[in-house]
């Protein structure tokens, strides 16, 4: 992994899910505009490893539904949970029920936008768009979030939580 990445992690580390956005922007605040910069390139990239199929269902389980725009918040609330969730949660997606609790949100928005709106604050300009090759559909196999065999079968944890 390399440096720049360890830094982004780093700076996610310890998060509390309840005011993550807020913690975040403290942290952010600390940086030059240029490593703000940096931060967003590599959570737009963490962003785009998370796009596919097999997380958006365990999102769908979660929450009882997922939009686009609602799953994009998902990542952006899984990317709050730090590396060894994020990272478990690409790996298999149904570990996630090892760690949610109950009342567990993950979804946020908010998070999301903090990098941008710090550097703003500290530039009065926009963030600096990084164009690298985003993916335009989820990977892996797309499959019907409403068939219960499927998602009892794809997410057996998540399933025995969330599941009808």
């Amino acid at each position: 992994m390399s440096e720049a990445k360890k830094q982004f992690w780093k700076h996610l580390e310890g998060l509390n899910p309840e005011n993550a956005e807020a913690q975040l922007r403290k942290r952010l605040q600390k940086l030059s505009p240029e490593k703000v910069a940096h931060f967003q390139d590599h959570f737009d990239r963490e962003m785009d490893r998370a796009y596919n199929w097999e997380l958006w269902g365990a999102a769908y389980l979660i929450e009882g539904g997922c939009s686009d725009d609602g799953f994009i918040d998902f990542r952006y609330g899984l990317i709050s949970r730090g590396r060894e969730a994020f990272e478990a949660a690409l790996e298999n997606p149904d570990s996630i029920a090892d760690w949610i609790k109950e009342d567990d949100c993950i979804p946020n928005e908010a998070f999301g936008y903090v990098a941008a709106e710090v550097y703003e604050e500290k530039t009065d300009d926009e963030i600096p768009y990084v164009d690298f090759k985003r993916r335009s559909e989820p990977s892996g196999e797309n499959w019907d979030f409403d068939e219960v065999t499927l998602c009892a079968q794809r997410l057996p944890k998540l399933w025995a939580k969330y599941g009808e």
